[in-house]
């Protein structure tokens, strides 16, 4: 060890296989300010420079000063030391690179050595000095224009306007009759035109139901510190105004709240309810937003006032100010795990989060992950019931329609089509929902028994009609449409439904009938959803046909019918997880009926109608669907009543990766290192070929998590082969 009269900073170098490496900030005479942590940084790494996040400021290093390098510049100071080491905390527990976990939760203009520069922002504003007889003698559409600049004295950004209108507001401003002003795209501080504004309204009281109101008074007059509370609400019992008005009474007190929802798709319907409710527009955070705004939300969450951010996973990493409140809603749900790269639960970390900050933390859901129902079991959670319906809304009535032996059309029973004529003949809306997008689920040959197969994938092709054409639901790889077998020539057949079949058998049967379609084929753009949503608010389309997507807290007032095509599903996965997700689907999708002055009822259409899954959910219970779900868990040691790393190697090669895993199973289970924990494998993966290499997967399980760490550091320790790829998913929350 050797002093040194410069500082010495440890730096999460952007790279994915590198831990924190120790660089010297150069004393005050080299031009850079004193280091903080949470700095962003260029430093030298081999023979180029890199980005990295100053973690920590040490006056000594283990390595002589001599061979120490300086850093180079600092690009800014966005991270507060708090985020950064919530951050440095995350990527430890999941076992990644600390700087790919930064690197992975930063705004794409943070990540970047040469940003590119920014466009200024263009404001127009009125002059004042224009008389009423210059302005009768404009047009309608220009004095339309000076109207609106008239009323927003702070002035309006130029994108704010469509192409026609930013061409009449140059001719004006060429005729002198409005100013045009450049201004900085990004502030430190306040100056934002999206930014929230105006004063918090006082809701009456009456608009919170006797349930909600409990509710709220029991979270909102509780230990202002850390506690981590269900809200457990039945599907359409109103948990959003719970949350919305703790975020409001958050606001009155001066302090953040920060409310995570699983789905893009989710944020402009839960971004409306809160502008109403808490009189101000939400920051809203999430990975479709442009690079540019990203940035600008971040750089406003660091100013002092005060605000309600909505987003989806990436959300979490926001550095709030003064934060009160999390919330987590429909925290079951499996989009708040990242399935790549840096391979964190969001869930979990909103409550470490909340713990760091010692705030409360809301998770909220009407079907609970069975890991929050044990939590709630041992006392380490609280627990708020929402038992009914908020207004007028019902619980609708679920009944299983046997299909054993029956000839389906598209995938859909003759009696469940006759139930869908009634209520669509009653003026109320039907949703079809199977989770599973495109015309069919494979194409085959009747004679030979070829199977049109993803080369790359190992896998059926999805047909998809439109444009016509075989797709890998895995790679992304797609082909023409074949007609003819390639082997025998005999005519191919499509095998399986998917929502394009059913849309096209539905438009067949019910041609006066608007129909909507909501899966990934027809939401590429979010301008697309929103139009696809509002087709349904409006009754525009009284038919909906979605895979999960619809599943997740829309409220459509006028749906009285929800059909599930395949309630089975995921019954027989290998996924010990399947039976909970699909437990889970089934609730939330039957949740969308009845939400109306008009009763609901779902149709549930099975091969297995005796299976004990089918049995509780029809009996409405949830609760004892999860318990019998839990004694399992239990008795086979699977989480919440043990923990699971699983270890997955890819290789072009599927022996090295086979031969890999084989070798990594020996090594923990030797005398010399072996800890208190199990290993099976290893097996091929469920998905065992994807994109051309072939997956292995191992899974270890612990008593502990600490145990589990023990085991990843072993793992961890052991050479990779160029040639493979090893991804450790610890907690994972998919097997596939």
């Amino acid at each position: 060890m050797e002093k040194s009269l410069a500082q010495i900073v440890k730096v999460a170098v952007f790279c994915p296989n590198l831990d924190l490496l120790d660089y010297l900030w150069p004393l005050p005479e080299a031009g850079l300010e004193n280091p903080t942590v949470g700095a962003r940084v260029r430093v030298p790494l081999g023979s180029r420079s890199a980005l990295g996040i100053v973690i920590e400021i040490r006056p000594t290093s283990l390595l002589p000063t001599r061979r120490l390098r300086p850093v180079m510049e600092i690009l800014g100071r966005e991270l507060t030391p708090d985020l950064c080491e919530f951050i440095f905390w995350a990527s430890h527990y999941y076992k990644v690179a600390p700087g790919l976990a930064f690197q992975s939760v930063l705004p794409p203009a943070f990540k970047s050595l040469n940003p590119p520069a920014r466009k200024p922002r263009i404001l127009w504003h009125t002059t004042g000095l224009v008389s009423e007889e210059r302005l009768r003698r404009l047009g309608t559409a220009s004095r339309l224009l000076f109207a609106r600049l008239t009323e927003s004295p702070e002035g309006c950004e130029d994108r704010s306007f469509p192409v026609s209108s930013r061409r009449l507001l140059r001719a004006l401003h060429r005729r002198g009759l409005v100013v045009r002003v450049e201004r900085e795209e990004i502030s430190q501080g306040a100056e934002r035109q999206t930014a929230p504004s105006g004063k918090i309204r006082e809701m009456p009281a009456e608009s919170l139901n006797p349930d909600q109101a409990a509710a709220v008074h029991v979270l909102a007059e509780g230990p202002d510190h850390f506690r981590c509370v269900l809200l457990e609400g039945i599907t359409g019992s109103g948990k959003t105004r719970v949350y919305l008005e703790l975020a409001r009474q958050c606001l009155t007190r001066g302090r953040s709240s920060l409310i995570l929802v699983p789905e893009i798709a989710l944020t402009p319907q839960l971004t409306h309810e809160a502008s109403r409710i808490l009189g101000t527009t939400p920051l809203v955070y999430h990975s479709e937003r442009p690079p540019a705004e990203r940035e600008r939300i971040w750089q406003f969450a660091r100013g002092p006032q005060p605000h309600c951010v909505v987003g989806t996973r990436s959300a979490l990493f926001l550095p709030l100010v003064n934060p009160g409140l999390i919330v987590v809603d429909e925290e079951h749900d499996a989009s708040f795990k990242q399935q790549e790269g840096f391979r964190y639960s969001a869930r979990d970390l909103a409550v470490w989060r909340a713990r760091q900050l010692d705030i409360p933390v809301i998770l909220g859901s009407a079907t609970p992950s069975l890991e929050t129902l044990a939590n709630v079991e041992s006392g380490r959670y609280e627990v708020i019931r929402l038992p009914e319906r908020a207004g007028t809304g019902r619980v609708p009535e679920s009944e299983l329609v046997d299909i054993r032996g029956q000839s389906l059309t598209g995938g859909l029973a003759a009696s469940t089509l006759v139930r869908m004529a009634a209520h669509l003949e009653r003026d109320e809306q039907v949703l079809v929902y199977l989770d599973r997008r495109g015309y069919a689920r494979h194409l085959a040959c009747p004679a030979c028994g070829w199977i049109a197969e993803c080369p790359e994938c190992a896998a059926p092709f999805t047909v998809h009609r439109t444009p016509g054409q075989l797709l890998c639901h895995r790679c992304g790889r797609h082909e023409r449409l074949p007609g003819i077998c390639p082997h025998c020539g005999e005519t191919l057949l499509s095998r399986g439904t998917g929502t394009e079949r059913i849309e096209a058998v539905l438009a067949e049967r019910f041609p006066d009938v608007g129909i909507a379609r909501l899966d990934r084929d027809r939401v590429s753009r979010r301008e697309a959803l929103e139009t696809i949503l509002s087709t349904v608010r409006d009754r525009r389309a009284r038919i909906l046909v979605g895979t999960q997507m619809v599943t997740k807290g829309h409220d459509f007032q006028g749906v009285t019918l929800v059909v599930v095509v395949d309630a089975d599903q995921g019954l027989f996965s290998a996924d010990f997880r399947a039976p909970e997700r699909l437990g889970q689907k089934l609730v939330q999708v039957a949740g969308r009926a009845g939400r109306g002055s008009r009763s609901g009822s779902v149709l549930l259409q099975t091969r297995h109608p005796e299976h004990p899954l089918f049995q509780d959910l029809l009996a409405g219970s949830y609760a004892a669907f999860a318990r019998h779900l839990l004694e399992e868990r239990r008795e086979a040691g699977w989480p919440p009543y043990g923990h699971l790393v699983l270890v997955t190697a890819e290789s072009a090669d599927r022996d090295r990766a086979q031969d890999f895993l084989v070798d990594t199973g020996r090594r923990l289970l030797a005398p010399a290192v072996r800890g208190d924990w199990a290993v099976w494998g290893p097996a091929p993966a469920l998905r065992a070929k994807q994109a051309g290499r072939w997956r292995f997967q191992l899974l270890v399980r612990g008593e502990s998590r600490a145990t589990l760490q023990r085991a990843c550091g072993q793992i961890l320790n052991l050479k990779v082969p160029r040639t493979l790829r090893l991804h450790l998913d610890v907690d994972p929350y998919d097997l596939g």
